[in-house]
């Protein structure tokens, strides 16, 4: 069953997208321009990425118009990877958007979640 996310924001002056599924944060992970919330079952429960348009490669006024993200997160026993589904009003085009990121929350087994905004 996938979770709900319950806050998205785009901060065009700044350029900065977040995402969360409001689960209480237990800590924040920085990896450089993506900033990771890990809830207390060490899960990835938010996603911030600063200079946005720059790092995924859309331009601001798209990033503007958001209608749907689904946000898939893979947990292996040494990485995690995180594949963002985004739609855009204006375009009504889908952009599939990889983020590989090698990171132990310390997962013993495989396991896959995702997050679902509409």
């Amino acid at each position: 069953m996938a979770k709900e996310i319950k806050t998205i924001d785009y901060d065009e002056e700044n350029d900065i997208f977040y995402l969360s599924n409001g689960d209480k944060v237990r800590e924040s992970i920085d990896i450089g321009d993506f900033i990771l919330d890990v809830n207390h079952d060490n899960l990835i429960c938010g996603l911030e990425i600063m200079d946005v348009s720059e790092n995924l490669g859309i331009s601001k006024e798209v990033l503007k118009s958001i209608k749907s993200i689904k946000m898939s997160v893979t947990y292996n026993t040494n990485h995690v990877y995180i594949l963002l589904v985004m739609t855009f009003k204006k375009s009504g085009k889908e952009i599939n958007m990889s983020i590989p990121l090698s990171l132990d929350l310390g997962h013993k087994t495989p396991r896959k979640e995702v997050l679902v905004y509409n």
